[in-house]
């Protein structure tokens, strides 16, 4: 198994940015980690009826290696 933990920012419309690599235990997949962290999409935080900002949303990506 090879895992990236990243951190990111959640924006009001639901996508994100601000990746950024915390742990990883193969820089090999940092890039395919963050492309694909790029690529999530999700349903905003509401409060008091208005989508907010979430910074710092902690994600593990495992890549699992076949022979």
């Amino acid at each position: 198994f090879r895992r990236v933990l990243f951190r990111s920012t959640v924006t009001r419309a639901g996508t994100v940015r601000d990746v950024f690599v915390v742990e990883s235990t193969s820089s090999i997949f940092e890039r395919a980690a963050t492309t694909a962290a790029y690529k999530f999409k999700y349903k905003p935080r509401v409060i008091d009826g208005e989508p907010v900002e979430v910074p710092g949303v902690r994600n593990k990506i495992t890549f699992i290696l076949e022979k």
